[in-house]
């Protein structure tokens, strides 16, 4: 949990035992007083030691289970850290960033009492003498949102660690699909830890190619997906208790080419505000064009966190408004359709061949392509291929 959980952290000053939260994974971390579950929902924040003061208002609090099943920016990976001192310290992670990295310190977790049946724990740091603990600003147990703070006391500063668990009846991750076509549910889906399916039917796909009339190729990736990997879910159902991930694992090394990106926050807060415009011109989001899964021109201001959008890289590839999802195998149909090969990038350097065969030019920028005389050529490029008319001369 980036800086702010770092940030955050809370501190008793005398503890002489520092108890072991348990082996390292991924959890949800909930108040034991309000019950609200932690989000990151932003990586700013400040700890000063000389003012007394930190900042850990990105991280905020809400009370609804429900909406933790399939929001990414609820799930933190604690790590243990031996220090020189040989207490337990930890890195808190999430959301593309973690404790240590935004403050240059450790997070102490230290065991307390049992709090409504469970074991609570206390969250703290400590910077240049300056102790401060983690807790939840809000005093109202049953107000449906709370904020972070480094300044509380009492039980508001006790905390559950829930380990997510894809068997668990209540503390599983599954995606809630934004988009259906042919029968069939999908999401775009950004997030920072590795994951894999544990529900059957589950697929997962980066997009391989992008062909600037209007098409792209997607690939399924197979096997543990790395963190900070963007891609499309094709899910079970609509339902996320059907879409269960297995979060962690060893991820798989993917080498295919993905022209999806993805952002990990959407704040509008005046303070903390962090938000990433959205071009109409070089994004496109997930959504349907005539009934088919298709990446389309939205009506979005800004980028919704943990979601996957498709990013064009060339000028040409801005002409179309949309851009149909195929298959590899619906691709090759489309290109016989088309009498086209395949549609190279604009700034791709070709060799030039007749359609017997012959070399014509070797190694020249394809905008020259168009000074060699009417005719029918094919351009290669490494493994690639393009047909293409030259006219009008």
């Amino acid at each position: 949990m980036k800086r702010l959980l770092l940030y955050a952290i809370i501190a008793i000053s005398a503890l002489t035992a520092y108890a072991d939260l348990g082996e390292d994974g991924y959890y949800r971390v909930q108040s034991g007083f309000t019950k609200r579950y932690a989000y990151l929902l932003d990586n700013k924040g400040y700890f000063n030691s000389t003012t007394s003061s930190v900042d850990v208002r990105a991280l905020e609090l809400y009370l609804s289970k429900d909406m933790t099943i399939s929001d990414p920016s609820c799930i933190f990976y604690v790590n243990h850290i031996e220090n020189q001192s040989s207490k337990i310290t930890y890195d808190i992670a999430g959301q593309g960033t973690s404790v240590h990295g935004f403050l240059d310190e450790y997070v102490k977790i230290y065991k307390d009492k049992k709090y409504d049946g469970l074991q609570s724990y206390l969250i703290y740091a400590s910077k240049s003498g300056l102790t401060k603990y983690l807790g939840d600003r809000q005093t109202e147990s049953d107000a449906d949102a709370g904020l972070a703070s480094a300044d509380v006391t009492g039980d508001r500063r006790l905390w559950y660690f829930h380990k997510v668990d894809s068997s668990s009846d209540d503390c599983y991750f599954g995606i809630a699909p934004s988009v259906a076509a042919g029968g069939k549910f999908y999401h775009p889906f950004y997030a920072s830890f590795p994951f894999s399916a544990a529900s059957e039917g589950m697929k997962f796909y980066a997009v391989d190619q992008i062909d600037p009339r209007g098409v792209v190729v997607i690939k399924e990736i197979d096997g543990v997906i790395p963190g900070s990997t963007p891609v499309i879910a094709e899910c079970s159902s609509a339902l996320p208790s059907d879409n269960r991930l297995n979060i962690g694992g060893s991820a798989q090394a993917q080498t295919a080419a993905n022209y999806l990106k993805g952002v990990y926050f959407d704040n509008p807060g005046v303070i903390h505000f962090n938000r990433t415009p959205f071009d109409q011109e070089s994004m496109r989001v997930l959504g349907l064009k005539d009934g088919k899964l298709a990446f389309v021109k939205g009506d979005y201001e800004y980028i919704p966190r943990n979601q996957a959008f498709l990013q064009l890289t060339e000028a040409e590839q801005y002409k179309a408004s949309d851009f149909v999802l195929m298959t590899p195998e619906e691709y090759e149909v489309y290109k016989n359709e088309n009498n086209a090969v395949a549609v190279l990038p604009v700034s791709a350097n070709v060799d030039v061949y007749s359609l017997d065969g012959r070399l014509v030019k070797s190694g020249i920028s394809k905008s020259e392509v168009s000074s060699l005389g009417n005719g029918l050529y094919i351009l290669k490029s490494g493994d690639k291929s393009e047909k293409i008319v030259v006219s009008g001369q």
